[in-house]
């Protein structure tokens, strides 16, 4: 028997290479495409019992005829099927063959329809032997992925196969050199071959993402092509967002995968059969959850007949979120995707296949559902999103700090919490786009002007968690009362702020200046705002500072609120 595994690096890099958003889109399709279509295609053609399994629409279809007995049949050292899906989702697939040359096929057949329909896609495949009847597959499945990742680091990379000798004319968006000349535009231009075959499927990846979002939210008024949704953001301008979320835990499940569906007294080839089943099931129940999410948080953009959502999901599988969105709605929709998230992943129903989620996580993390963590970049439309992709991976990134500071004891040793946070930032200046340069002119030894990151998971499925004070500390909630009444209106005064902007700039400022300057300010006016609810603002009676539990580091909330007030609409929840 042999395991088998395709799947695409630098996804990221790939997709988010130019700032065109057409060509994001099509990047994306085309790393859809080759872990899903192409695999299955791959499939059918070198065997006679897999008939119809590459026909799906969409994702819901997809994952049915992977899960399809009959589509889909298990492989067996005593049947004569040939090959057996075990995950096909975006940009990775996993597949039992009976034969090498079956195995070899596949990946032939894959990496060439790569090569002529994705080049730039940098894809590989390898292949391990195993003994079905006496090797454990959780373990050869480890060993398949450190051999993939040795044989893709000895590969050559995609780039050297795009060289600049002769001398020839730069593609105008990528910087590859150009094959052809696109006159289909506004004006002509020279393209590489990269970029177009990004372009050509940039319509389709928008037709599956508009048959996602119409069949699941029909009252969503969403753009009917890729040049109605350009021209809508220019003329727009509106600010944007660069979202990129991902699962906590999800590696160290995987890696043990094995002893968390262990059933004793089974033989080597019941353990293996139940480990594929499994594994399969998982895989597609977390696609499920991620998906369900996503559609959940599309609540945060209120449907108009004048107003287009503009919200790209680039990437959307397994427990990776990336999505290009309206920068004004970017906050409350990864708060909502977060919460939706746990919500799904704890769900037993028919439709998540039964709970496989929770009675994993149970085994392996002590808590019976999964969390995220998410970071967004907001920024203007002009911007680079290959900068705000990385900018928003940094964010993400601080938000774990949670899978630190959350954590309770299973199995005798001290595992995170499942707790999801987000961490922000709105990009004003595009001179200093580092995130450890943004954050370091906002922390010293022992005091931070920012709160970040917030915590989303609600206070009390924390209660049995150590460190849940301060989660308590970095709620989300938080924010959203400050903000609150930051943005509170005196109707009886015109609709003015009840805190005026001059005297909040005014503190703002003073945060800059030292603890004792913006403390002084803040005291100042106090008394006179205090019917106004100031005192939210401040992180004790004199101060607007708070230490933080266990680090005991000064810090303050009021310029995460500033800053995010434009981009956290806290009134409508009111009226609501």
């Amino acid at each position: 028997m042999y395991l088998v595994l395709i799947e695409t690096s630098g996804n990221q890099n790939y997709i988010f290479s130019t700032n065109k958003l057409k060509e994001n889109i099509g990047a994306s399709e085309l790393t859809y495409r080759a872990g899903t279509k192409w695999v299955l295609e791959a499939v059918e053609q070198v065997s006679k019992s897999n008939p119809g399994l590459s026909l799906f629409k969409n994702g819901q279809q997809l994952r049915d005829n992977i899960l399809n007995e009959k589509l889909n049949p298990h492989i067996d050292t005593n049947n004569n099927i040939e090959v057996e899906v075990i995950v096909a989702t975006s940009g990775k697939a996993l597949l039992l063959t009976k034969e090498k040359a079956t195995a070899q096929k596949i990946i032939q057949y894959v990496t060439h329809l790569a090569l002529k329909e994705a080049p730039g896609l940098d894809i590989c495949g390898v292949i391990h032997e195993f003994d079905w009847d006496n090797d454990s597959l959780g373990e050869i499945n480890r060993k398949i992925h450190q051999k993939f990742a040795t044989v893709r680091s000895q590969r050559p990379a995609p780039g050297l196969r795009f060289l600049r000798l002769p001398i020839i004319d730069e593609c105008s968006t990528s910087g590859l050199p150009a094959s052809q000349i696109d006159s289909s535009e506004r004006e002509t231009v020279v393209r590489s071959l990269v970029t177009c075959s990004k372009r050509d499927s940039s319509e389709e990846g928008l037709k599956r993402i508009k048959e996602l979002l119409r069949k699941e939210k029909p009252e969503i008024n969403f753009p009917d092509s890729i040049r109605q949704l350009i021209d809508y953001l220019e003329n727009e301008g509106i600010w944007l967002s660069v979202i990129h979320a991902d699962g906590n835990g999800l590696g160290e499940i995987f890696l043990d995968f094995e002893k968390h569906i262990k059933i004793d007294h089974q033989t080597c080839a019941e353990a293996n059969r139940n480990y594929v089943e499994k594994l399969r099931k998982f895989s597609i129940a977390l696609d499920i959850c991620t998906e369900k999410a996503f559609i959940s948080a599309l609540d945060a953009f209120k449907a108009t007949d004048e107003k287009l959502v503009t919200i790209i999901p680039l990437v959307l599988g397994g427990d990776d979120l990336t999505v290009v969105c309206d920068g004004k709605i970017a906050i409350e929709f990864t708060k909502k995707f977060l919460t939706a998230f746990e919500k799904e992943t704890k769900s037993q129903s028919q439709e998540h296949l039964d709970g496989i989620i929770p009675e994993i996580a149970e085994k392996a993390l002590g808590v019976a559902c999964l969390s995220a963590c998410a970071g967004i970049a907001i920024i203007k439309p002009k911007f680079p999103f290959s900068v705000a992709y990385e900018l928003a991976e940094k964010l993400m990134q601080s938000a774990k700090e949670v899978k630190k500071k959350v954590t309770h004891f299973h199995l005798e040793k001290e595992k995170p919490y499942p707790c999801s946070a987000l961490d922000f930032h709105i990009l004003y200046d595009s001179s200093s786009v580092d995130f450890k340069s943004i954050r370091s002119k906002l922390e010293s030894e022992n005091k931070k002007l920012h709160n970040r990151p917030y915590v989303v998971t609600c206070e009390d499925d924390l209660t049995k968690a150590n460190g849940s004070e301060w989660a308590k500390f970095h709620q989300f909630s938080k924010l959203e009362a400050k903000i609150k009444v930051l943005v509170a209106k005196d109707e009886n005064d015109g609709g003015k702020r009840k805190l005026p902007n001059s005297q909040m700039h005014d503190l703002k400022a003073g945060l800059f200046l030292g603890k004792e300057v913006s403390d002084a300010r803040y005291r100042l006016i106090r008394d006179r705002y205090k019917e106004q609810d100031i005192t939210t603002l401040a992180g004790s009676e004199n101060s607007l500072f708070e230490k933080e539990p266990d680090s005991g580091i000064y810090i303050t909330g009021l310029l995460d609120a500033i800053d995010a007030a434009e981009f956290l609409n806290v009134e409508e929840k009111n009226n609501d």
